[in-house]
C-alpha cells in the first residue's frame, strides 16, 4: 500500500497520535479523512491538510454506521487507521461500570465495527489495509491499566484474526504495539504512581518522539508489515505474545481456511 494517492481514514484524529499520523499521511501525498468527537479540531486540521472531517462519537454504534456510509460515499477508503482510544487510568476496583464499558467500547468494539463496515468495499475493490493502534499494555500488564490493557490485547488478537480470515485476499492488516509517545493521554497514564515510577526507571528510553513514531508506522504500512513495535528494544516482549498466533497460522492451512469460508 503506497500512501501517495491513498485515501486514509484516521479515528481519534483531533490531537496526539491521530493528528501526527494525519500530517504524516498528507506529507506523503495521501488524502486524509479525519474522525473525532470534537468537530472544531478536525475541521481545522482537515482544512489545513486538504482532507475531509467527520465528527463522530465512535462509542455510538449508530454513529459509526453513519460514519462508514458517509466516508465511503465521499470516496473509497483505502486505508483505515483505528487510533481512537481512552485509558481511564487507575486502580481497577475504583473504576465504575460506565468507565469500564467506555474503554472497551472505544478501544475494541468501535474498531471491530468500523473495520467490518469498510471491509466489503475493500474486498470489492481488491485493495485495502487496516492498521490498529494497540499498546505494549496488550503485551504485559501494567498496574492501573487493567481495562485499557484488556481492550488493547483484544485489539491485537483481532488483528491476528483478520489476517487469518483474509490470508487469501488482497488486503493487509497491521497492529502497532506502542510503549509511549508524548501525548495528553500518555501524560495521564504517567501521573499514576506505579507507572510514574516505571517511567522514571526507564529514563525516557520508552518514549518515542512523535516524528519517529509516525515515520515507523507509515514505513511499516508501505512494507505491509504485520506488526510494528515501538520502541524496537521492546519487540522481544511482543514476539513472545505473538508466537502462539504464528503457530496457529501454520496449523490452519490455506485450504482449510478456504473450506471454512465456503461453509464446508
Amino acid at each position: 500500500m503506497r500512501i501517495d494517492g491513498a485515501r486514509v481514514l484516521i479515528t481519534g484524529a483531533s490531537r496526539g497520535i491521530g493528528a501526527g499520523l494525519a500530517r504524516g499521511v498528507a506529507d506523503r501525498g495521501g488524502r486524509v479523512a479525519l474522525v473525532a468527537r470534537s468537530a472544531g479540531a478536525i475541521e481545522e486540521l482537515a482544512a489545513e491538510l486538504g482532507g475531509d472531517a467527520y465528527p463522530c462519537d465512535v462509542s455510538d454504534r449508530g454513529a459509526v454506521e453513519q460514519l462508514a456510509a458517509r466516508a465511503e460515499a465521499d470516496g473509497p477508503v483505502d486505508l483505515l487507521v483505528n487510533n481512537a482510544g481512552v485509558a481511564n487510568v487507575g486502580w481497577y476496583s475504583d473504576r465504575t461500570l460506565d468507565e469500564i464499558e467506555q474503554v472497551l467500547t472505544v478501544n475494541l468494539v468501535a474498531p471491530m465495527l468500523l473495520t467490518r463496515l469498510l471491509l466489503p468495499g475493500m474486498l470489492e475493490r481488491g485493495r485495502g489495509h487496516v492498521v490498529n493502534i494497540s499498546s505494549m499494555a496488550a503485551v504485559f500488564a501494567p498496574p492501573g491499566l487493567t481495562s485499557y490493557g484488556a481492550s488493547k490485547a483484544g485489539l491485537s488478537h483481532f488483528t491476528a484474526g483478520l489476517r487469518a480470515d483474509h490470508r487469501d485476499d488482497p488486503l493487509a492488516f497491521t497492529v502497532v504495539h506502542l510503549a509511549s509517545v508524548k501525548t495528553e493521554m500518555d501524560d495521564e497514564a504517567r501521573s499514576y504512581g506505579p507507572l510514574r515510577e516505571l517511567a522514571e526507571q526507564s529514563g525516557g528510553r520508552d518514549v518515542t518522539p512523535m516524528a519517529d513514531f509516525v515515520s515507523r508506522v507509515l514505513d511499516g504500512i508501505e512494507r505491509d508489515d504485520a506488526e510494528i513495535n515501538v520502541p524496537r528494544f521492546m519487540a522481544p516482549l511482543a514476539a513472545t505474545t505473538n508466537l502462539p498466533r504464528q503457530l496457529g497460522k501454520l496449523m490452519f492451512k490455506r485450504a482449510m481456511v478456504r473450506e471454512l469460508r465456503e461453509g464446508r
